[in-house]
């Protein structure tokens, strides 16, 4: 009986080994991306990244097979081939490899008709006439890295008179209507050599003005000493609540914003020395931080700029020093600008992601606000907080040192119509118009800074700054401000955000 048994058993394996060998692969319009393949008596479905140099991925797999309660099991998106390999391939600018793997399948295997990258769509294909079960299967992956690098003393900044709206021809619409344009950065800039003495203390610069730094921490750097990396292995990245503010000044009014009151604030600066060894960086525009890579911004903050000229300070708070304690300067990977945005300011299409090379490190001070979804209510109620934040020029039309924020109200379009007559040419349905009955709001410099409503104790981020009306060398703010409205460009933003 016990060798009956013990032959039945080597039967049956040799028969599932033999159905599991010669299965039927179903047709593969992703191959360049995912392959279908033999692992020992399974099959796997094996997924390569497109690109090197990914510190962070999010995958998401969809499946579809013939017919509904059939036999047959897609296991969870798994790191090929184990977790710390992949995970350390990553760090060392190798692709993240996946896999899912295929059981108990009688003939075909399921079909891959969808693969998304960082909420980018890598590939698709048709699916399957008649009736059908669809699978949807998701990995998320990253590590983080300390860099420790060798950092030197500035010489004192000069102190710079620097022409404010220098680029505005008075003779031009923006007579009306000006976009936030930032204190134009100087044309040339001399480096002086710099003493070997390590730093002990940040350095001040004036407000407004750039600054220069010799060693470029995005570069390897130009020393002997390696770099100390480190990468967390041990777990996913941090969870996170989105929208959730910190601390609030007890004061009336019009205020200035307590350190990580919005821990999303971020500042874009444009990097304008051309010598990769060495940047130097100009105030432009707010950023807001919607994950880990990703913050959103106007796409005249940023449209025709290459990621090497810009560079985005993630937990900022004083514009004057250089380096910030818990603030980060972060690379950029990539640009998005919406694609019928051409140069032209038309606010409805005044919207812009930039991707970071890395994650940003979440802390007291970096966190992202909430995005509107399109389940989110589009209208606001006038019970709802709404508000802007920046570092643009002050009532004196000085640059400002600590960011500043003010409540707004969300207006209809007659109404802003019937009040501003210039914004007629400017107004379509994927704008909107927002103003403050005290004559205060955003101004130059504020540009491309994110409209906040506080909806159930969260901030969700609804508009871009985009133009205002103009008056003398500020804004006239006793009219409305025009926002691109982030709720209209939501299918975009997710196709480009990288979470």
């Amino acid at each position: 009986m016990g060798i009956v048994s013990q032959t039945l058993r080597f039967a049956v394996l040799a028969l599932c080994l033999r159905i599991a060998l010669t299965q039927r692969l179903p047709p593969n319009g992703c191959g360049n991306i995912f392959q279908y393949r033999r692992q020992g008596d399974h099959w796997i479905g094996h997924v390569t990244p497109p690109q090197d140099g990914l510190k962070s991925v999010s995958w998401t797999l969809r499946f579809v097979s013939h017919g509904v309660n059939r036999p047959g099991k897609i296991s969870s998106m798994a790191p090929y081939p184990n977790r710390k390999t992949a995970l350390q391939n990553m760090h060392d600018g190798g692709r993240a490899e996946c896999f899912v793997r295929f059981t108990d399948f009688d003939d075909e295997l399921p079909k891959i008709v969808r693969i998304e990258l960082n909420g980018q769509v890598l590939c698709t294909a048709s699916e399957y006439e008649g009736s059908s079960t669809t699978s949807t299967r998701e990995l998320n992956m990253a590590v983080s890295s300390t860099t420790t690098y060798k950092m030197y003393e500035s010489p004192p900044l000069p102190t710079r008179t620097i022409p404010l709206f220098d680029s505005i021809d008075p003779e031009s619409f923006y007579n009306q209507l000006v976009t936030y344009a930032s204190v134009p950065a100087p044309t040339t800039a001399k480096q002086t050599p710099r003493p070997t003495t390590t730093v002990t203390r940040p350095v001040a610069a004036s407000p407004g003005t750039s600054w220069v730094s010799n060693d470029n921490p995005f570069l390897k750097p130009l020393t002997s000493i390696k770099p100390i990396v480190t990468v967390d292995t041990r777990h996913e990245p941090v969870e996170y609540e989105c929208g959730v503010e910190g601390l609030v000044g007890l004061q009336i009014g019009g205020e200035t914003l307590p350190r990580g009151r919005f821990p999303w604030l971020a500042a874009l600066y444009h990097d304008i020395n051309v010598d990769p060894n060495k940047i130097e960086l100009s105030y432009k525009c707010v950023t807001t931080l919607i994950s880990a890579r990703t913050v959103i911004t106007a796409a005249h903050c940023i449209y025709g700029m290459t990621p090497a000229q810009l560079r985005v300070y993630v937990g900022r708070h004083d514009i004057s020093m250089h380096p910030e304690k818990d603030a980060t300067l972060m690379a950029v990977q990539s640009v998005h600008t919406h694609p019928d945005f051409v140069g032209n300011l038309v606010p409805d299409l005044d919207v812009g992601l930039l991707v970071f090379t890395e994650r940003v490190q979440y802390s007291t001070y970096v966190r992202p606000i909430c995005m509107w979804t399109s389940k989110t209510a589009l209208g606001i109620d006038d019970s709802e907080q709404t508000a802007v934040a920046g570092w643009g020029i002050d009532a004196n039309f000085k640059p400002t040192r600590f960011p500043s924020t003010v409540n707004v109200r969300k207006v209809s379009q007659e109404q802003c119509l019937r009040e501003m007559v210039t914004a007629k040419d400017f107004l379509t349905p994927r704008t909107f118009c927002a103003g403050n009955s005290q004559g205060h709001g955003p101004c130059l410099g504020d540009s491309g800074g994110g409209l906040m409503v506080l909806r159930n104790n969260r901030w969700f981020v609804r508009g871009i700054v985009s133009l205002a009306q103009r008056s003398g060398n500020g804004c006239d703010l006793s009219r409305y401000v025009i926002y691109c409205d982030v709720a209209r460009h939501l299918g975009w933003i997710e196709r480009n955000i990288v979470r």
